[in-house]
């Protein structure tokens, strides 16, 4: 079976527009409970990022990979 990673482009509270953030499964499902904050993703250049929850102002869909 094929993961899907979500390729999404983020805007945080900071005003910083994270782009090519690439997630495995939908961003929703990683924040399916209240005692879930943090959450690992990596960047357009590989690169390994933690982000908070409560940073997170928008989160825009820009595609779906399949690998």
């Amino acid at each position: 079976m094929k993961k899907k990673f979500y390729v999404y482009n983020i805007l945080l509270t900071n005003g910083d527009m994270l782009e090519g953030i690439r997630i495995e499964g939908a961003l929703e499902d990683h924040f399916i409970g209240i005692a879930v904050s943090l959450l690992p993703v990596e960047d357009a250049a590989g690169k390994t990022l933690v982000l908070n929850l409560f940073h997170i102002v928008r989160a825009e869909l820009v595609r779906i990979e399949e690998a």
